[in-house]
């Protein structure tokens, strides 16, 4: 599972961190750019701009309105790009303090046999 904390940061009024955590690894930017550059060369391969699509031109415009402040509804709508299934993410907004308590940043881990018994 993924999680998402959203927490208030301490630069400025208005700042958030936001960690995100996957198998209690947490995410840094350089992560997230790193799988964005992935992406992106997947888009240039599968909707090359040489034959007339748009490659990862599309996405970036996506994250570009979000970044002017367009609501992220409206472009995972107009875009196309909301999950179909249901999400196995969670976005938890902790804007009452500046870190996750212990056992919101270790999700605890049901074993089989737990279960079972």
């Amino acid at each position: 599972m993924v999680q998402f904390f959203v927490l208030k940061g301490k630069k400025s009024q208005g700042d958030y961190i936001i960690k995100v955590v996957s198998y209690n690894e947490v995410w840094s930017l350089e992560h997230i750019l790193r799988l964005l550059k992935i992406i992106f060369d997947s888009e240039k391969c599968n909707y090359p701009i040489e034959k007339g699509l748009r490659g990862p031109v599309y996405l970036l415009n996506a994250i570009t309105e979000i970044a002017f402040g367009r609501d992220i509804e409206l472009v995972l709508r107009d875009y196309q790009l909301k999950r179909k299934s249901g999400s196995k993410v969670q976005i938890i907004e902790k804007l009452d303090s500046s870190e996750p308590s212990q056992a919101e940043a270790k999700p605890s881990i049901t074993k089989l046999h737990e279960v079972l018994e």
